[in-house]
């Protein structure tokens, strides 16, 4: 964890209302910010202390309009579907237009980003490790990085970003384990895991990803044109079972999915197939370089026991 720049009555606007961007809400509400959140429909609930607006993201006309004010723009949207296919169609648009919006509006772009644009037999990954990707997801994910590199240097937006590894947490949609996938554990259920289970792998936590892009929208102009990778915790997936099971006061062996199941599974399902270009880093062990932050920031990840301990507090 970190601690916080002062929030109290900031404008902030954050675009997104998933599993990030809804808790960068909920965090900024209650440390006294005044938040525009932004989404293409409603949430269910508003916390009080924000106003929604709803805008498609990718009009940069329209987002300019409703952070209009805002000292920064806290991006965390991507599309729902884990599929190349579905990426390629939406998120080029989806960035064009957050860095028209910060250009025309003169905020603070804060963008939560992936790590696929990095050559990942190259770790620990750092931001300077060569962005040489070999999956279509990393090869959409450096044309989008590009394309807010390039208006950087042409003078047009100010931005920084933050490169966040595989979520664990509270309240996920989409991770190794979801909210669903953490209540079926607590029961006893035996978890599926892919690739080599003890192979070490960075995982970021959610509450930290969130923490860090309060910092980056608050922090000095010295962010500005850089990238930071969130904290991580190196653990083997076999490993993080262990914790949270042990946590939740059961005993359980995770079921390791073997490749042929996950293509099987993938002629029926999207999210399963978009799952299988990215086995490689789940076969090898996958580190990540979190100093640039951490130190900027004087912060460090959720201890695994710590984080194991609040979910079995929460489930």
């Amino acid at each position: 964890m970190s601690k916080l720049e002062n929030v109290q009555g900031k404008r902030l606007a954050v675009v997104g209302a998933g599993q990030i961007g809804t808790p960068v809400v909920e965090r900024l509400v209650s440390l006294g910010a005044q938040v525009t959140w932004i989404s293409r429909t409603r949430p269910g609930h508003v916390p009080a202390g924000a106003v929604h607006e709803a805008v498609d993201a990718a009009d940069g006309s329209d987002l300019a309009e409703a952070v209009r004010g805002a000292e920064a723009i806290i991006a965390a949207v991507n599309p729902a579907t884990y599929d190349a296919a579905v990426w390629r169609e939406t998120l080029p648009g989806l960035h064009r237009g957050l860095i028209d919006a910060a250009a025309r509006s003169g905020a603070r772009l804060v963008l939560l980003d992936a790590l696929y644009l990095y050559a990942i037999d190259r770790g620990p990954l750092s931001p300077d490790t060569q962005q040489t990707p070999r999956t279509e997801k990393g090869k959409i994910r450096k044309q989008t990085a590009d394309m807010l590199a390039e208006a950087q240097r042409e003078g047009r937006v100010r931005a920084t970003v933050l490169r966040a590894s595989d979520f664990w947490g509270p309240g996920l949609s989409s991770a190794l384990f979801t909210r669903e996938g953490l209540a079926s554990l607590s029961a006893g259920k035996r978890p599926f895991l892919i690739g080599d289970p003890d192979q070490p792998h960075a995982f970021s936590h959610r509450d930290d990803v969130v923490d860090a892009l309060v910092n980056l929208a608050l922090a000095s102009d010295d962010v500005e044109g850089r990238v930071y990778h969130a904290p991580v915790v190196h653990v083997t997936p076999r490993d993080l079972v262990a914790a949270l099971s042990g946590a939740f006061g059961v005993r359980v062996k995770p079921f390791i999915t073997p490749a042929w199941m996950l293509r099987v599974i993938g002629l029926f399902s999207r999210t399963t197939r978009g799952m299988i270009e990215m086995l490689p880093q789940w076969q090898r062990p996958y580190l990540v370089d979190d100093r640039a932050y951490c130190e900027r920031f004087g912060a460090s990840a959720t201890a695994l026991t710590t984080g194991a301990a609040q979910l079995a507090s929460q489930v």
